[in-house]
């Protein structure tokens, strides 16, 4: 299997060519943090892929396979039911939801010597592409530029009147990714939203006064 260094710098020549035509900062359409929860990879490591260098590879294929499952286990969080926070997932659920023991998953976290083929069961439990464990560095990355970033960029596109008047809320969006806030932020910034919808959308004071209009 090729590194795919040279497939990655096209894809990323290609969402450039669409960050230009958008307007959005390159910050925003290359989001390392968002990148690095589909990937696992070190944002270090991406910004490193994304400028065309070369990262090194991983000492042990099953080490790193441990590394990759035991990141899943920390970002994807469930919520806890009795205190109503996030919480990682126990070896016990993550074991009954992707169809292993218990032991056969300690075994994957503690680098040990898993059969990849458990991968199938813990891509379904914490809903990420096979390839979320196979796949070397360059390739990860640009995954998830061909399935997330040049659509999404894509059907920002696609209504150019839409996309400059929208370009503002879509870079939230792409600097937000799938992160989990808490509730009180998400709360607070809901608020701060509406506050600016509310405010754009109240007539000027002399719209309601009777007030001669500007026509030029």
């Amino acid at each position: 299997m090729s590194d795919g260094y040279e497939q990655l710098a096209q894809t990323v020549r290609e969402v450039e060519d669409l960050q230009s035509e958008s307007g959005l900062d390159r910050a925003s359409t290359f989001n390392l943090k968002d990148l690095s929860f589909h990937t696992s990879l070190p944002e270090a490591d991406i910004r490193r892929l994304l400028d065309g260098e070369i990262v090194e590879s991983p000492a042990s294929d099953t080490a790193e396979l441990a590394r990759r499952i035991a990141f899943l286990r920390e970002t994807r969080l469930t919520v806890d039911s009795d205190t109503g926070g996030r919480r990682q997932y126990t070896t016990a659920e993550i074991a009954a939801g992707s169809g292993m023991t218990p032991q056969w998953h300690g075994k994957l976290l503690n680098r040990s010597t898993p059969n990849i083929w458990h991968g199938a069961g813990l891509a379904r439990f914490f809903d990420v592409p096979m390839e979320y464990f196979t796949h070397t560095p360059p390739e990860a990355v640009k995954r998830v530029l061909d399935s997330r970033v040049i659509p999404g960029l894509t059907t920002f596109l696609k209504n150019p009147s839409e996309a400059v008047r929208n370009r503002h809320a879509m870079q939230i969006q792409l600097r937000l990714g799938d992160r989990e806030l808490p509730p009180d932020l998400e709360t607070a910034l809901m608020a701060f939203v509406d506050a600016i919808a509310r405010e754009n959308a109240a007539p000027s004071p002399q719209a309601g006064s009777g007030g001669a209009r500007r026509t030029g």
